[in-house]
């Protein structure tokens, strides 16, 4: 459909609901959750979204101006973010009986904790934030996504609360045996699994019920890509860095993550009009809204984010092909950060692994995840880390609970 007639098609939708100014605060709110990535936490002000393509598109609509709930409250608690987010802290907490995830579902950042907790398997309850009202975080000076509540403990930030809980996770686990002499420890090692995900997954794009299956060129490209890479590792195997080095190693590649791979992820589902309209058909369903609600903000929001989407590239510094950055940024992870090994972790996934991880899946119902998958080295990868996730750990599943 084109941009001119999806236009055409909202105000009927609005008139036909006969919720008008609702269906625009939700364009809003889709509006503001989309670019979580940019301007949630640490990466900007989360109030930047330019109000007149709101407005616009309420003067479109025939919808009157939105307004918000200020009604006075109790002085909320007051947030602070750690100045360092990807430094762990020296002293680790005893692990927390009760999580609490105030998140948007389809925020990558909100992702990325998801992906932490659920390969942890540490039993969290989700909160769904309204993005453009942000009513249940009024508890808090803290606006912006993700929060958690660790019993009564409240930490902001996806980077902060990652290296928080991995200390508390790995403090309470029993210390580990000696590790065996390198013969007999290369005697003992299984050969590398097949990096196909055992989950069974609804949100996976190339069909079938788990992991790659389904889609046979897409199976035999995690073969070649797996043998490739189990090739270039015997013969030239990466040392064992130092635990200093390592930490080291993983920070650079979480700060990767925020800075470079976001970023260019959401430039690519924005480049055109039908990977702007396939983008919103995918938000909207993981939303509770009605069917009519889910229309008009699919399509109003699709018609927005393309325009914004254009601009995307300039004020991300993204030179050339969208797509070639998305390639060459997924290349340089599969060459740079994983060199040969399965995890940028070696044999289990660190916290670069799960944030590149939960990021990606962010998107994995669009055409620029079909395309990272089928064009990059990134496939066998991220089948290993769909099964090393494995399920959800969030105990109150809500839209896209399989996320």
């Amino acid at each position: 459909m084109s941009s001119a007639g999806a236009l055409r098609k909202l105000p009927g939708l609005l008139l036909a609901q006969g919720r008008r100014a609702s269906a625009i605060t939700h364009v809003a709110s889709l509006n503001r959750l989309i670019n979580t990535g940019i301007n949630d936490q640490r990466y900007g002000d989360s109030n930047m979204q330019p109000a007149g393509i709101i407005l616009a598109a309420a003067s479109l609509l025939g919808a009157g101006v939105v307004a918000t709930n200020s009604s006075a409250a109790d002085a909320p608690t007051k947030i602070e973010v750690a100045a360092d987010p990807y430094a762990r802290p020296v002293e680790a907490h005893p692990l927390p009986s009760k999580i609490i995830l105030y998140q948007y579902e389809v925020c990558p950042y909100c992702c990325k904790v998801r992906a932490f907790l659920d390969f942890y398997k540490l039993p969290y309850t989700v909160i769904e934030v309204n993005p453009l009202t942000k009513g249940e975080l009024k508890w808090s000076t803290y606006k912006k996504v993700p929060v958690v509540k660790l019993d009564d403990e409240v930490v902001a930030d996806s980077s902060a609360i990652m290296s928080r809980l991995v200390t508390d996770v790995l403090a309470a686990q029993p210390a580990a045996p000696p590790p065996p002499a390198t013969a007999a420890a290369a005697a003992a090692s299984p050969a590398s699994p097949t990096p196909t995900a055992k989950r069974s997954s609804s949100w996976w794009p190339f069909g079938g019920s788990s992991g790659v299956s389904g889609t046979s060129d897409v199976n035999n490209r995690v073969k070649d890509q797996t043998a490739a890479a189990e090739v270039t590792a015997a013969a030239a195997p990466s040392p064992s860095p130092s635990p200093a080095d390592a930490l080291a190693e993983e920070v650079r590649w979480r700060k990767w993550v925020d800075d470079k791979l976001v970023k260019v992820l959401t430039a690519n589902i924005y480049r055109n009009w039908d990977e702007s309209v396939e983008t919103f058909k995918y938000i909207t369903e993981q939303s509770g809204w009605s069917w009519g609600a889910r229309e008009v903000a699919r399509w109003a929001g699709a018609v927005m984010m393309w325009q914004v989407g254009k601009r995307m590239p300039a004020k991300y510094g993204i030179e050339g092909d969208l797509r070639k950055a998305l390639y060459d940024a997924a290349n340089d992870f599969a060459d740079n950060a994983l060199r040969g090994r399965r995890f940028v972790g070696g044999d289990a996934p660190n916290l670069a692994d799960l944030s590149a991880f939960g990021v990606i899946r962010a998107v994995r119902k669009t055409g620029a995840f079909r395309d990272l998958m089928e064009n990059s080295r990134l496939a066998p990868w991220f089948a290993a880390m769909e099964e090393a996730v494995g399920g959800s750990a969030r105990i109150s599943p809500g839209p896209g609970a399989t996320a």
